[in-house]
């Protein structure tokens, strides 16, 4: 029999049980025996069935899919997080789909009310930089969200957040353990780096701060750096808004004929595979973006499964790894 042509009658017949017997076996539910169950799974497979998650989906509410909505897709930071979700809800039997939404708020509301439509069961999103009200007023709907490291924390939105701040803290006190004393942050033009902008300062204060905001990628890291060097020629350190960031300004450096660590030190954020392979060494701060998105899949998973549980807040701490460059 072809694949597409097998239907649920055609397993009940061919195990002589009813077709409800069969919902229950395809659906998880209780009420049959160990030995049925098997023989409903045998004759599946030598079928072919595959059930209609349309229709079952109309019974169970689910759809048995989410959501992971990034910002930038391009950003290295993404993947390790994106595979650490998907193999989280894998494993809950969920199917994973992907958006993004350019890091713009109007894309962002573009793009949740379109999975909205869709019926996901829930959204895992890197709120775009602006108010998180919008994302709100879609939860007091009934849309399941975790936002993760959101701008601003919303208690009615769970989220779960890394410990941003204490990560950027000692960044920079390591930096000024290792006899730095005038150190640079090369900064996100965004409000996303409020946090690191916390934590640095709270290390070098009552210096006066010397930060320079440009774009979060290998172009802007290079602006950034050389805009520091003009500005500051005496630098001995530079902490990096992202590895991205810090690895274009340890380009930067070479070119100006500055020596890391020797001259100047330099320190990220993220610890994206490739900071560990370059030369030399990235010293940054690492997150752990595949727990991450672990953690945001259980969370969804646990509000999705009990919607009177209300909304959680979450911190994920920040760990530094301590390489080369520094």
């Amino acid at each position: 029999m072809n694949r597409t042509e097998a239907t649920l009658h055609d397993v009940a017949a061919k195990v002589g049980v009813s077709t409800r017997t069969v919902s229950r076996v395809v659906n998880g539910e209780d009420g049959f025996s160990a030995a049925t169950e098997a023989r409903v799974r045998s004759a599946i497979a030598e079928l072919g069935y595959r059930p209609n998650l349309l229709a079952r989906g109309l019974v169970t509410k689910r759809s048995m899919t989410i959501a992971l909505v990034g910002g930038n897709m391009t950003d290295p930071y993404f993947p390790e997080l994106a595979e650490g979700a998907h193999q989280a809800a894998a494993q809950a039997g969920l199917t994973t789909v992907f958006a993004a939404t350019g890091c713009d708020l109007d894309r962002q509301h573009q793009v949740l009310e379109s999975l909205r439509s869709r019926a996901v069961d829930g959204i895992i999103l890197f709120p775009a930089d602006g108010p998180i009200e919008p994302v709100r007023r879609m939860v007091d709907e009934g849309l399941n969200v975790v936002a993760i490291n959101p701008g601003e924390i919303d208690m009615a939105v769970s989220s779960i957040s890394s410990n941003i701040t204490a990560g950027a803290r000692a960044a920079v006190e390591h930096l000024r353990s290792r006899g730095r004393q005038r150190i640079a942050f090369l900064s996100n033009i965004s409000r996303y780096s409020k946090r690191r902008e916390t934590g640095y300062r709270a290390v070098i204060k009552p210096e006066a701060p010397r930060i320079v905001k440009a774009d979060p990628t290998a172009e802007g890291g290079l602006t950034g750096t050389r805009e520091i060097l003009t500005r500051w020629p005496d630098v001995d350190g530079i902490f990096a808004y992202n590895d991205v960031m810090a690895v274009a300004a340890l380009h930067a450096l070479d070119t100006a004929g500055r020596r890391v660590p020797e001259d100047v030190a330099v320190v990220g954020f993220d610890n994206i595979g490739l900071s560990a392979h370059l030369k030399p060494p990235l010293t940054t701060v690492d997150l752990d973006q595949m727990t991450l998105g672990r953690l945001a899949v259980e969370l969804l998973v646990e509000a999705i499964d009990d919607p009177d549980a209300g909304p959680r807040q979450v911190t994920h701490p920040a760990r530094l790894e301590i390489r080369s460059s520094s």
